[in-house]
């Protein structure tokens, strides 16, 4: 059966057509794989900085960017690892600055001044008390805001492999979070951990004490 040229001038279309969809395709895939990766390595350097130096907001905001940006329909296991690590750097950096803004607004427990050293008039002495206890309640909630920060930032920093194991197949290693330095933030925050509960044991000693 010999085709008329009509008929051989459409097939040819659909053939170009389909080869056409699908190498815009392939395109469209190599562009959103190269997006994804340079959101994540953007991520890991932010990630980086906020555990070898000071949290900020800005680092905080870089990766929740990030975050937003991140959009790969046609590569949908590349963004879904994507997002797990990206979510995953977002909150350590979180915690740690939350941590680091508790430890620097933290005041010493009352008991510097115990009620039998201090002398005055009756009502002075009752106004001390509550001034004291309003202070103890406070510092007793801010220890604990803290230790539950610091628990949060060490299970986060411990889940971290399981979303770069999910990003390996797609990624060079070299673009991830190193291991060392992953290990070693998490060892502080588990030593920030037992340093704010032992704080918080002594906070409560003392108040017990007067």
């Amino acid at each position: 059966m010999r085709l008329t040229a009509p008929l051989l001038i459409a097939v040819l279309a659909i053939v170009g057509a389909v080869v056409g969809y699908t190498m815009w395709g392939q395109h469209q895939k190599l562009q959103q794989e190269r997006a994804v990766t340079a959101l994540i390595a953007d991520t890991t350097t932010q990630l980086r900085q906020a555990l070898t130096a000071a949290p900020t907001q800005e680092i905080f905001s870089r990766i929740d960017g990030n975050l937003r940006a991140l959009k790969a329909p046609r590569q949908p296991e590349l963004a879904d690892a994507a997002e797990h690590y990206i979510l995953g750097a977002r909150e350590i950096v979180r915690r740690r600055s939350t941590a680091r803004a508790s430890r620097s607004s933290r005041r010493e427990p009352p008991g510097a001044h115990r009620p039998h050293e201090r002398r005055g008039r009756r009502p002075a002495r009752e106004a001390w008390f509550r001034t004291a206890l309003d202070l103890k309640k406070k510092v007793e909630r801010d220890h604990f805001d803290l230790d539950i920060t610091l628990h949060a930032l060490y299970d986060l920093l411990g889940s971290l492999p399981d979303a770069e194991k999910r990003l390996a197949p797609h990624v060079q290693p070299a673009l991830l979070l190193e291991e060392p330095l992953r290990v070693q933030a998490r060892e502080q925050a588990r030593e920030d951990a037992e340093r704010a509960a032992a704080e918080l044991e002594k906070v409560r000693r003392l108040a017990e004490a007067r």
